[in-house]
């Protein structure tokens, strides 16, 4: 993961699968300590409008071969650009994405 990537957040718990939002990578990968272990700092971007669960998104033809349907309690797998704008198509984009909905009163539409 580099630095300014956009990423899915995605909830791995054994009732709620599902990608509920995006953040953006503000810290590369570090070292945690000794033990080898290490973390990436991430940045809130926005929240999906509609939540996607695994089973919808193994449902759709435009998904087949993602990495998270082989182990989806990884922490991180690849994410081409495809399956990027299709799973952000299934949950009508993100909260600053620039998408407007209907619901948006000011019409105006926000930059990416």
């Amino acid at each position: 993961m580099n630095l300014d990537d956009l990423c899915f957040f995605y909830h791995s718990g054994a009732k709620a699968r599902r990608v509920v939002g995006v953040v953006k990578v503000v810290r590369e990968w570090y070292s945690g300590g000794e033990d080898g272990d290490g973390a990436v700092d991430v940045k809130a971007i926005g929240e999906m409008r509609r939540p996607i669960d695994l089973k919808e998104m193994k449902g759709e033809e435009g998904l087949k071969g993602f990495a998270l349907f082989r182990q989806p309690r990884l922490s991180v797998v690849p994410v081409s650009e495809d399956v990027w704008l299709k799973v952000c198509d299934l949950g009508g984009g993100f909260e600053g994405y620039g998408v407007v909905v209907e619901d948006d009163v000011s019409g105006d539409e926000e930059d990416n």
